[in-house]
């Protein structure tokens, strides 16, 4: 299992386009792991986990493509995770070589954007499957399974636990902290071989609710690890970062190393 994590960034990306606080002011000097866009993620070649608005410039900046995707699933309905009308360049003429139809994964809200904006969805290379339900799960067309887990953000966000030849991810974000169903589901299912985990607030004081801090991160690996969901051999990573948690790329890798806890960046490749 290898997880490209592609963005690193909450909804307005970091350094903000509007914004010269001291932390986009500090990102724009430093550069590096500080710059950091809207998120998205790609499970070897063949499984996309959303497709925001920076989506074609995470191919770029990567050197990838997504001619091999079969599976995309989304995590919820904002824009910074999905833009419907992106989803055109996987049908001809604005690819010469289309994939076979993509199976599309989300809850209601995503089908009813996607299916506003193709009325035709064959003709758009899209397989647009059933909402998905929580706790209820699916299969790709390769085979892998996907647990939409309940989150703790806007109507209908799901976390994803994917299933793929005897390894598990847990795409833990937009979310604070996890509902006692999503808790229970981790718990009795596989342990976990890579866990992600939204850390919008990084250093602010936060109830948690909605996104997650740098101590709500914490909290959230230390239950699962009391669940058994987390083990010694899983790879735990922070990610979804804003610039209003203030600390940088190299203050969030000191505060999470304490706790065993990677900090992602823009590009970063975690493998299991």
């Amino acid at each position: 299992m290898e997880l490209t994590i592609f963005g690193t960034a909450a909804a307005e990306a970091w350094p903000a386009p509007f914004c010269r606080c001291e932390a986009c002011r500090e990102a724009r000097r430093r550069g590096g792991p500080n710059l950091r866009t809207r998120s998205g993620a790609l499970l070897d070649s063949d499984l996309k986990i959303d497709f925001g608005p920076d989506t074609i410039a995470h191919m770029h900046r990567t050197g990838r493509d997504l001619a091999e995707v079969r599976t995309l699933v989304f995590t919820h309905q904002h824009s910074d995770h999905i833009v419907p009308t992106e989803l055109e360049w996987a049908a001809p003429p604005y690819t010469l070589t289309p994939p076979p139809p993509i199976a599309v994964f989300g809850n209601a809200e995503v089908g009813g954007m996607i299916a506003r904006e193709f009325p035709d969805l064959a003709a758009q290379n899209l397989d647009l499957r059933p909402p998905l339900v929580p706790l209820k799960t699916v299969t790709t067309p390769t085979g892998d399974t996907i647990l939409p887990l309940p989150a703790d953000h806007a109507a209908g966000s799901l976390l994803l636990r994917i299933t793929r030849a005897g390894k598990t991810l847990f795409y833990g974000h937009d979310s604070g902290l996890y509902p006692p169903a999503t808790l229970e589901a981790l718990g009795d299912g596989p342990p976990l071989d890579i866990a992600l985990f939204d850390c919008t607030y990084g250093a602010q004081e936060t109830t948690n609710r909605g996104h997650l801090g740098i101590g709500g991160v914490v909290q959230m690996a230390e239950e699962l690890r009391r669940r058994g969901a987390v083990t010694e051999k899983t790879k735990l990573v922070a990610t979804h970062f804003s610039h209003n948690g203030r600390l940088l790329h190299e203050e969030l890798v000191e505060a999470f190393l304490p706790h065993r806890i990677a900090v992602a960046f823009d590009g970063m490749v975690v493998r299991a």
